[in-house]
């Protein structure tokens, strides 16, 4: 079950994602888009590994892997909106 609330999640984000470019009227060139894949596909990377070392038994690993890994994720997704998604003038 977690792993379709993971999944349903991750693509909830990339629609929103689609419907603000859309809704701002952005330039959106296609590299970047690959970069928002990519950080979309990297979060849920580290969601499934938090679930699954949390699954093993191993809820210290889970929060330490998941500090290290989920800071990287989210300053990914920081440095996406600030430079990508920004409203250019």
């Amino acid at each position: 079950m977690m792993h379709l609330l993971v999944g349903a999640g991750a693509m909830l984000g990339f629609l929103s994602v689609v419907h603000y470019v859309r809704i701002r009227k952005l330039s959106v060139k296609w590299w970047e888009w690959v970069l928002t894949v990519l950080g979309i596909g990297y979060a849920v990377f580290v969601l499934e590994m938090i679930a699954s070392f949390l699954r093993e038994g191993a809820p210290r690993a889970a929060l330490v892997m998941g500090v290290i890994l989920g800071f990287i994720a989210i300053l990914w997704g920081v440095l996406l909106a600030r430079f990508v998604f920004d409203a250019k003038p």
